[in-house]
């Protein structure tokens, strides 16, 4: 992810126009500093008028700049938030961890390319044209300000060593405040029906508290770094206007080369200072950043088999158990069953048992915490994650349905067949306007789930109770189109309807974990 994201800022277009743009801008700045020198010695119209439009055209090249720094910042968040989106399903998240990542972390980045971004541009670029400038009009001059300026970014560099490790801090309790307010909104029905509502928000309360203080703390650096930063550059470019003050009136530079050199010092210490201001929006990029990485950037990978699985293949459940982050007890426990090669097998068992939770972990949403799965004689630990999910389509309980048009949702594994698709939609008589983003039913969306399934063309097919809720026609018309697409298909389904067990090849219990 590190590489990719680089490369978003370091494409020829970027950085080309960003460095033009910059030099632009600092010549702008000299000439309107040179002429502003010609215009107090002898004041006319022409000077001016020359001093508006040069103004004018910088102000016009910054605008340029942001709007180029904006258009960086988009294109990283859009592809941050599109590696996240494919990470979701690839691994768990806790809900606080996924709701500070998706909002706050990925925010920060946009804070990067908007404020602090644009000024390290103006520090690599600016400086040394404001300094080759000094050295050419008065080489003490250039001196100074070459001698005290590694003292800012020193300063910025002691200050941030302790910044980041607050700010980390500060990043923790508000991804447990996030997570615990998730989960009272999740269930605040029943906190209110025993009554524990109230505890619930002290508890809240006290994470919001340790949240803000510990973003106080972030905040009380940031302030002392900014005024360190202010009261440095400040000195410095008093030094270098004591320092000409001297040498004019012992005649050793000139009057002209004087003024010049005055109005461009507090403009060579302009980036650092506006660097200070944002020190705190740089620090907390880093560690969103960091923290980006580690999410995005899968360690220690499986390499895949290289040998080929025979297809449609067997799936042997051995002695899998399955814990859910935060739980104690697990989900499923000690499971061992098998499935056919090219059957259509119906996974039975009572409300809770973990048929949901095992096909999960079938489709390689979920891995075992305990046991193995094997599809022939391959252990699906032993393959990449991308190659077992490939080779399956899985239909949830609830399909979800994204907020795009009809055809987007059913073309999300690829290029799509219209002939085919029309073919589906007819065999499970539905009716849909396919360019419309229209809301769908709960028997309409498990229909739509379904064809996405089977559109994936994979062979194994793993569906959770797809005929749930449906009439007696509508769920035979479901089985027909899974009779039609079943051949050199290994199926299973997840089911409590008597008309999906009889049409089964063979029927598989899960019983329920006991502790």
């Amino acid at each position: 992810m590190r590489v990719e994201l680089i490369k978003i800022f370091k494409t020829p277009c970027n950085f080309g126009v960003i460095a033009a743009l910059k030099l632009a801008e600092g010549i702008l700045i000299l000439l309107a500093a040179k002429i502003l020198v010609m215009l107090i010695n002898s004041p006319s119209p022409k000077l001016f008028g020359g001093i508006f439009f040069i103004w004018t055209l910088r102000l016009a090249v910054e605008n340029i700049c942001a709007k180029k720094f904006l258009n960086i910042s988009v294109d990283v968040q859009s592809f941050v938030r599109k590696k996240l989106h494919e990470e979701i399903f690839q691994r768990e998240f806790t809900s606080g961890e996924l709701l500070t990542v998706i909002f706050d972390t990925v925010k920060t980045l946009d804070e990067f390319f908007t404020k602090v971004a644009p000024n390290i541009a103006s520090t690599l670029i600016l400086l040394p044209l404001y300094l080759i400038c000094a050295a050419f009009t008065d080489w003490l001059t250039a001196a100074i300000l070459f001698l005290t300026l590694p003292i800012s970014p020193l300063l910025l560099y002691l200050i941030g060593r302790t910044t980041a490790e607050k700010n980390l801090r500060a990043l923790k309790a508000l991804e447990k405040l996030n997570g615990e307010f998730h989960e009272l909104l999740a269930a605040v029905t029943t906190l209110k029906m025993f009554r524990r509502i109230e505890s619930a928000a002290v508890k809240i309360k006290s994470t919001s508290a340790k949240s803000s203080a510990a973003t106080l703390e972030v905040l009380k650096f940031a302030f002392v770094s900014s005024f360190a930063l202010e009261l440095i550059t400040t000195l410095s470019i008093a030094l270098v206007a004591v320092t000409l003050g001297l040498r004019l009136v012992a005649g050793t530079v000139t009057f002209d080369a004087a003024l010049f050199l005055l109005l461009i010092a507090p403009e060579f210490f302009l980036p650092l200072r506006k660097l200070g201001v944002a020190f705190h929006v740089a620090v907390s990029t880093k560690t969103a950043y960091e923290t980006l990485t580690k999410l995005l950037t899968r360690e220690n990978e499986k390499i895949g088999v290289t040998e080929k699985i025979l297809m449609p293949p067997s799936i042997f459940v051995d002695n899998v158990s399955y814990t859910y982050p935060k739980k104690k007890s697990p989900a499923i426990r000690g499971v061992t069953l098998k499935f056919l090669a090219g059957k259509i097998t119906a996974l039975t068992g009572e409300s809770g048992s973990g048929k949901s939770t095992l096909l999960k972990i079938l489709a390689g949403l979920n891995s075992p915490s305990d046991g193995e799965i094997f599809l022939n004689d391959l252990p699906t630990s032993k393959m990449q994650r991308e190659s077992l999910i490939s080779k399956v389509a899985y239909m949830p309980q609830a399909p979800h349905l994204f907020d795009t048009t009809l055809e987007q949702n059913f073309s999300m594994w690829g290029q799509l067949d219209a002939a085919r698709l029309h073919e589906l939609l007819t065999a499970l008589n539905l009716s849909l306007n396919l360019t419309s983003t229209q809301k769908l039913s709960r028997g309409q969306l498990q229909r739509l789930g379904l064809i996405r399934a089977v559109l994936k063309d994979t062979p194994i097919l793993i569906l959770d109770e797809p005929t749930a809720g449906l009439d007696a026609e509508t769920e035979l018309k479901v089985l027909n189109l899974l009779e039609k697409f079943s051949l050199r298909k290994t199926i299973v389904i997840a089911t409590h309807r008597q008309a999906v067990i009889e049409f089964a090849d063979v029927v598989v219990e899960i019983v329920r974990s006991e502790e």
